[in-house]
């Protein structure tokens, strides 16, 4: 008889590794872990088999082996997958109708509560680098912010947002398995936060149409972490330390402390954006740096929430719903979801995936081509939302009779 989701699930759920580990071996306890001699090779020094609660796994670093309470007791019993739940489900008094009666199975026992494991230490990076992997206008990034069709007024106003927001360049080589190396040239996003700590550094390989390369294999987009740990330089302890991150752009609360501060996805967005608006003392762009990192933590945003910012989120076309949903859990009631240039100035051109960049360069690349349809169109939204006409005033759009 197949064991239904439910009861996988509640088996799973129940499963320690420290418990299962321990009616096999003798346990050790290591700080927030345990240590065992490995059953799986010949083992002769204790701390080479790791068995970690809060990841509930067991690793042996020798032979390689990193297995969950399941693989344990398969590997251990000689059982295929469903049996060996069967097993954790006679140990740990999960009923299920088929169960065979399995000997010598130790009931899990209550046992005091284990006290938490440190909390995992933040690794911030020195802020020198920064200034050291600045960007120039060889930055392929760069160069095509340069061809985009701005005014006057925006084009002499893009070096001093490059500045401000700081964005970074690298130049590194890899080795690939065939033994070849592969030179990278990547943009860097740094993440500083309003007390200059730098957290993060956001690494994409951008082509000269200004779209981001999209093989992952030979241009992965990469953070500082997980640069410094395949390059192995400077890795942290995975079980004392954890990645950390702020917003693209929030070392600038310190610059323009009464600025509300518009969230949006992609770094390039905000640098867009930026440009286009100008006036960083009213106003402030700031990238999540992706989709799910609005949507799965929020304490990105808890900085301003602590200060009182208000706060302004501009979702893209496919991330509408996700944002609305997590604007209902933040519940911050100086947060709106701005969704205007979708509704109204999105169109089907822009693509599915659009986001307010995308349509304001549309937009004014319309102007600078004398799109006849715009200057009508225009004057139908302003008279539908008059709001609109703040955005043609800051971009500097002539609306023609």
């Amino acid at each position: 008889m197949r064991i239904d989701d439910l009861t996988e699930r509640r088996i799973k759920e129940a499963a320690s590794i420290v418990d299962v580990v321990g009616d096999f071996l003798t346990l050790k306890r290591a700080g927030a872990e345990y240590t065992a001699l490995c059953p799986f090779h010949q083992d002769r020094h204790t701390g080479s088999f790791m068995v970690s609660p809060r990841k509930n796994i067991a690793h042996c670093f020798p032979c390689g082996k990193t297995l969950n309470p399941v693989d344990f007791v398969m590997e251990m019993e000689g059982l295929d997958y469903p049996d060996a739940l069967r097993w954790l489900a006679q140990k740990y008094g999960i009923f299920i109708d088929d169960a065979p009666k399995f000997k010598d199975i130790r009931p899990s026992k209550p046992r005091p509560p284990m006290p938490p494991p440190p909390p995992l230490t933040k690794r911030l990076w020195p802020l020198e680098w920064v200034r050291r992997f600045k960007a120039d206008e060889t930055d392929t990034f760069i160069r095509w912010l340069y061809t985009l069709p701005w005014d006057d007024a925006q084009r002499a106003r893009l070096p001093k947002v490059i500045t401000n927001y700081g964005i970074g360049h690298s130049h590194f080589v890899d080795k690939n398995r065939d033994g070849t190396r592969t030179a990278h040239d990547f943009t860097i996003f740094w993440q500083v936060d309003e007390q200059a700590n730098l957290h993060n550094g956001h690494f994409m390989k951008y082509r000269e149409d200004g779209h981001r390369e999209k093989d992952k294999d030979k241009y992965p987009t990469t953070w500082i972490h997980a640069r410094m740990k395949r390059a192995k330089q400077n890795p942290f302890d995975e079980d004392k330390e954890e990645a950390s991150y702020c917003l693209f752009g929030q070392h600038l609360m310190a610059v323009y402390p009464d600025a509300t501060v518009n969230i949006v996805e992609s770094e390039k967005t905000a640098i867009i954006m930026a440009t286009a608006y100008g006036a960083p003392r009213l106003n402030l762009w700031m990238a999540c740096c992706g989709l799910g990192n609005l949507t799965n933590s929020h304490r990105l945003l808890q900085p301003l929430i602590d200060q009182g910012k208000r706060i302004v989120l501009y979702p893209d076309k496919d991330g509408l719903e996700k944002w609305k949903k997590a604007a209902r859990e933040i519940d911050y009631k100086r947060l709106t979801l701005y969704t205007d240039h979708l509704t109204q100035w999105w169109r089907p051109e822009d693509g599915e995936k659009a986001d307010i960049a995308d349509i304001v360069l549309r937009m004014i690349g319309d102007h600078q081509t004398n799109d006849e349809d715009m200057p009508h169109r225009l004057r139908e939204l302003i008279k539908e939302n008059p709001v609109i006409q703040n955005l043609v005033n800051k971009l500097h759009l002539k609306v023609i009779k």
